[in-house]
């Protein structure tokens, strides 16, 4: 036998033994009194349960899955090579069989649910991004290549497919078909997803057919489908016929429905045409969006342009996403990432490039509420408009403005739409406005590298200041970042460039740009199982 293949066996092995451990350490979250970290969830947050899914038992978790559930004992022990270090522990006792179920595949996602608590746990959630990226580094490795290929090229029919269920509100019409025991889709279609002469049934469950194959949906009969935990975060809790009805399907809802449609029209859009952009082929400098729409002007000039009604359309979807990316944060962590209690009572918050105002609503909650802190919501007078319409009866307080020293910026999901060159010139102008107390939050994903080695992938300098900073997220065989179990962020970094020669940054990067601009990264934190991160800067 080769030592290539030795080798790949006992790769195999080892990421086999891994998944057997982090499946015993969920099982621990799950069969003990582990407290649950306190959270203080924005009841805007993408976290919150669609209003569609409530339960009349306090505490009960969604109905369990009709498969066999995971049994209690763990896999059975593999042997490990000495190349790659392990923590794998003895499994001379088994772990106590769970009193609660882990939350069900084939479920609603009800975030108050104590499944969904205990799922949330850090230690729950960082052994299940173990098992994300053994799982997915195991496929890689047995899969036929080309089948692994063509998982790749092809797979681009599933944000297609995503999109026309978010467009025909399939989710809201499955969960009203489950309301009432399970109705044929068809029965439904004839009514109300398609007009008579676009009435297309069997081509739609063949759409459906590849998302239940992708474990978005199930099938639970010949062309009988039903919601997953995964799928029912598409539901905007209204009816089928308010959907229907109006423009009006993500007003009052927690964002997720309009990221997702956001993401599968304009940006999936604009994906196919990465390679013209890069290579400015037709029109250097231009973003993949500007060849894809045809427009020499940026993303936001072009969503704003009121007088086309399917762009004032995309807009209020676009703000309402914004809400919908607080599912990459836990629920506040904006409220631990900065000593909020630092700063003198009624200082001054401005939350620049704010879009509608969500990150700061959960930054006033509690434990803050006693500081009467000040805040002003920064962006694009068409952007804010929708924000005043949106908070004007919930909090009037935020819609007052007026002269005075400003204690922090706040910059969420901003830097990541400009390239260096203009991301530079915001901060500079930010430090040319601070005084030496002023404090910058800037909150965004942080890349980590895919690559193993002695050579640090930070500055030296600066990065050995930094506290919260890390080098590698995991130990071999799995890649230092985790591989697909940090997949979305790599998805952002592209989707950034493509919509606005933008990107996502490491810590290096983001060291590197802030001191360029004269402020200096003192400290990052971000949740367990996150790589969305909060990176506090001071002037110098």
């Amino acid at each position: 036998m080769s030592s290539t293949t030795s080798t790949t066996f006992a790769t195999l092995s080892a990421l086999h033994t891994l998944i057997g451990d982090a499946l015993e350490d969920i099982q621990r979250v799950f069969s003990q009194d582990i407290p649950i970290p306190p959270s203080t969830p924005s009841p805007r947050s993408s976290q919150c349960s669609s209003p569609a899914y409530t339960s009349s038992t306090p505490g009960a978790s969604p109905p369990t899955s009709s498969f066999p559930t995971t049994p209690s004992t763990s896999f059975p022990p593999t042997p490990v090579s000495a190349t790659f270090p392990s923590d794998s522990r003895s499994r001379t006792t088994n772990v106590n069989a769970p009193a609660i179920d882990y939350p069900s595949p084939d479920g609603p996602f009800i975030s108050a649910s104590l499944s969904e608590q205990l799922a949330a746990h850090p230690d729950a959630c960082a052994a299940a991004l173990k098992i994300v990226a053994a799982c997915g580094q195991m496929s890689n490795i047995v899969h036929k290549p080309f089948l692994s290929l063509c998982d790749a090229v092809i797979g681009y029919n599933l944000p297609a497919c995503i999109r026309l269920v978010e467009h025909l509100h399939i989710a809201e019409i499955l969960r009203e078909a489950e309301d009432e025991r399970q109705f044929l889709l068809s029965q439904k279609e004839d009514k109300v997803v398609l007009t008579p002469e676009r009435s297309n049934e069997p081509a739609l469950s063949h759409v459906l057919r590849l998302l239940s194959t992708h474990h978005l949906l199930r099938e639970t009969a010949p062309n009988v489908f039903a919601l997953t935990r995964v799928a029912s975060l598409l539901d905007s809790g209204k009816s089928v016929k308010e959907v229907f009805a109006s423009y009006a399907k993500y007003r009052d809802s927690n964002g997720t429905a309009a990221f997702v449609g956001l993401t599968t029209d304009e940006l999936f859009k604009s994906a196919a045409y990465l390679t013209e952009a890069f290579t400015g082929v037709q029109l250097p400098a231009s973003s993949a969006f500007n060849l894809a729409f045809q427009t020499a002007a940026p993303f936001f000039d072009w969503l704003e342009d009121a007088a086309d009604q399917p762009k004032s359309f995309r807009l209020e979807r676009f703000s309402k996403a914004m809400t919908g990316t607080s599912g990459w944060e836990a629920p506040g962590a904006i409220l631990s990432a900065f000593d909020w209690h630092s700063l003198p009572r009624g200082s001054t918050i401005i939350d620049v490039g704010g879009g509608i105002g969500s990150t700061t609503i959960a930054s006033d909650e509690s434990p803050n509420e006693d500081m009467h802190f000040r805040f002003i919501v920064q962006d694009r007078p068409v952007v804010t408009g929708l924000g005043i319409a949106a908070w004007r009866t919930q909090c009037l307080e935020m819609l007052e403005s007026g002269q005075v020293q400003f204690q922090v910026y706040l910059l969420r999901v901003v830097l990541h739409d400009w390239p260096d060159s203009y991301a530079r010139r915001i901060l500079i102008n930010l430090r040319v406005a601070s005084a030496p107390e002023t404090r910058l939050i800037i909150a965004d994903h942080v890349l980590p590298l895919a690559c193993n080695g002695s050579e640090p992938w930070t500055l030296d300098s600066v990065l050995a200041n930094v506290e919260g900073a890390e080098q590698t997220l995991a130990i071999p065989p799995l890649l230092p970042n985790l591989g697909k179990a940090s997949a979305n962020v790599y998805w952002m970094d592209l989707l950034m460039h493509i919509t606005f020669n933008g990107k996502e940054r490491t810590l290096r990067e983001f060291c590197a740009l802030a001191l360029s601009a004269g402020w200096r990264v003192t400290r990052m934190t971000r949740s367990d199982g996150s790589l969305f991160a909060h990176l506090v800067c001071e002037p110098v």
